[in-house]
Formats: structure tokens, sequence, C-alpha cells
């Protein structure tokens, strides 16, 4: 068994007299008392560890490839998302991000253009169908209108009445004229009455002439032009109402899924487009150190561990021996005690963060992962230096 359950003294006299016990000066006193109180040692557990990053990462390639440049050697600090290689192809890589990106537009465009001429279409349909359902009832009364005489009613009784004052009018005037009728062409009493003959006579023919045109029906060609122009409105409302039933719902639904389509289409390209750059570009997960760099410019990958980036600003520990009788006793939040093995003279406090919850098993025995957080740090500190912990029971 790797751990031994024991006060440390006996087990390890010298590096834990120094970490665990403090030393007693001998009594001034030569007599011994009759009753010496014993202070006990307190029991500690005792397990060794590795020093390791708060955070730390393996990281590789997705796929094999030719490394065409290194940017983060050992020892470079980067930030999250920081390229730390690349692979060859990554020109290519772009130039199909690009493509996608237009097609995207394209698509967009399109898409666009599609929605804005069916609002257009949809409301010039509307302005048709409003003009053809106005000139279809011009058309209807029109044809209407000449289905009666021109003048009826009280204005026809009106053009009667002038016609026959007109017409007596006329009788007097030429009774009156008649004794005058064979005088001489310059004879004033004739040249008087053959006037007001005249009048009589022409405001006849006008009443006369108001009252046959009153009384007339339409003629035939208006009537025929009448009809041509009704059914003309009428074919017209129907292929208005028609081409407006086609638009009213907005865009056509087969063409617009073509089109939405078109654009799922080059959103994917572009995704897979990325994602093959990010293939080929090796980046840190978060701010850290890269501390271990294996690649080299030229180099074949394979998608195998070549580079380990640590968040070295601070500290953890993790037991590599703990069994499960030891475990038990361990909570998080106790307080520990840190030896440095390469550092005789650095202790180190810590507290317990947390306790893998599986254990693995190990010769025979099954051993758990304590992770530990240190209070306190030291720059001499370096990734996997090994430790010891001591736990208090």
């Amino acid at each position: 068994m790797n751990i031994i359950r024991k006060t440390l003294l006996p087990l390890f006299p010298v590096l834990l007299i120094s970490m665990l016990l403090t030393g007693c000066s001998p009594s001034a006193s030569t007599q011994t008392p009759a009753a010496l109180p014993v202070t006990a040692v307190p029991e500690r557990t005792l397990s060794e560890a590795r020093i390791v990053p708060i955070r730390n990462a393996a990281l590789s390639f997705p796929s094999a490839g030719i490394v065409d440049e290194v940017i983060a050697p050992e020892g470079a600090s980067v930030k999250e998302g920081d390229v730390i290689a690349r692979l060859k192809g990554t020109d290519r890589a772009r130039a199909a991000i690009t493509q996608a990106e237009v097609q995207i537009l394209s698509a967009k465009k399109d898409l666009d253009d599609f929605i804005e001429k069916s609002d257009i279409a949809r409301a010039n349909a509307e302005l048709i169908l409003a003009k053809a359902r106005i000139e279809l009832k011009n058309a209807r009364d029109a044809r209407d209108s000449l289905d009666y005489q021109q003048v009826s009613g009280p204005a026809l009784d009106s053009l009667r009445a002038t016609y026959y004052m007109a017409l007596k009018d006329f009788k007097d005037a030429e009774d009156e004229y008649e004794p005058y009728k064979d005088r001489g062409e310059k004879d004033l009493e004739r040249a008087q009455y053959l006037q007001k003959l005249s009048n009589a006579r022409l405001a006849k023919d006008k009443a006369l002439y108001n009252l046959n045109k009153a009384l007339e029906m339409p003629d035939p060609e208006k009537i025929s032009r009448a009809d041509a122009r009704l059914s003309l409105a009428e074919a017209a409302l129907i292929d208005a109402e028609a081409t407006y039933d086609k638009v009213k719902s907005g865009p056509d639904e087969s063409e617009k899924i073509i089109l939405d389509a078109a654009l799922k289409n080059a959103e994917a390209q572009l995704k897979a487009a990325r994602a093959a750059l990010e293939d080929l570009e090796l980046r840190a997960p978060f701010d850290g150190t890269v501390i271990s760099n294996d690649l080299k410019p030229g180099q074949a990958v394979s998608p195998i561990v070549t580079v380990m980036l640590g968040d070295i600003s601070a500290w953890q520990v993790e037991t590599t021996d703990l069994v499960e009788q030891d475990i038990i006793n361990i909570q998080p939040g106790d307080p520990v005690t840190v030896a440095i093995d390469a550092i005789p003279s650095l202790k180190l406090p810590g507290v317990v963060n947390r306790i893998k919850q599986m254990g693995i098993a190990s010769k025979g025995d099954t051993t758990y992962t304590v992770f530990i957080d240190l209070e306190e740090s030291d720059p001499r500190l370096l990734w996997n230096m090994k430790a010891f912990v001591a736990f208090e029971k």
C-alpha cells in the first residue's frame, strides 16, 4: 500500500520533523516531576502529489496535415482565442469563407427582392382591382342611361309648353302679317310685322327642336359603344380579381421555399468553411503559457497531443496515491500542508478544493485524486513537481 497512515515522526524523521513537529527544549531542572503531562502529536495522513496549473489543456489538431507556421512557441504567453499554430490550406479555407459570404449576400438579396416585388405586385393588383371596379360602375351607369329618353317628367312638360306657346305666337304673327304681305319691301309696317313673324318662326323652330331632342331615343351606335365598354369593364374586373387572388396572400410560397433553401444552403456552406479553417488553426482555449510545443513548420502531424497549455498564474496540487481507507477522512475545506520535494525549505498552506468521485485501480488498490488549492505560491514552482501533502485527521 502506498499510503502509510501513522504519525510522521517515526516514519519520516527529517521531513516530518521540519514540517509537522515543533522542537522541545530540555527542562532547566534536573529533577523529573512526579506526574509529567504528555502532549499528544496529532496523527496526519501523508500523500504523494504533483504540482499542476489551475487550468491546463493538451491540444492537438483535429485532423492530419502539414504545419505551415508556429506562432506561439514554448514559453509564449497567449490569450484565449490566440492562434498557436496553423496547418497548410488556410488560404483555401479563407477563400471558401469569402465565397460562402458572397453567396449568402446574393441569396439574401434574391429573397429580399422577391419579397419586395411581391409587395409591389400586391399593391399594384389592389390598385388595378379598384380601378376596374370603378370603370365597371361607370360603364354600367352609362349603358343604363341610354335605355331612357334624354328628358322626362317636369322638364319634358316645360319643353312641350314652350313649343305650343311658340307655335301659337307664330300663328298669331302670321295672321298679323297677312294684311301687309303684299306691300312693298320698303313699307315700314310690313317690315315691322315681317320681323315679328321671323322671330316667332325662329322661336317655334327652336322649341320644336328642343322637344324632339328630348323625345328622341339614344343613337344605336352609342348603345353599341356603351355595350362594348361594359363588356370590357366586366372582363377587366374578372382579370383584376384573378390577379389579386394570386398575390393577396403574399409571396408565392413555392418560390419562397426555393429561395429560403438557397439562403440556408449558403449559410451551411459558410459554417462548413469556417469549421474547415478552425480545423487548420490550433487556438488557445484560455489565457495561459505554452508549456510545451513540438510543432515545426513543414512537419506532418496527426490528431495527437502536440501542445501543452497551462494557466500558471496560480497552482493546484493533485494527490496521486490516496486509497479509499484514507479518502473517507478527507473533506473539502480541510487544511493541509504541502512540502515540495525539490525545495525542502518550502512549506505551503493549502485547502482541499474537491475530491474526484471516481477512483482508479492501481497496484491492487483504488486511488482517489484530491484537488488542493494553494493559499500561497512561489516562483520556483513548476508543472509536475513532486510534492507531499499532510492532511490533518
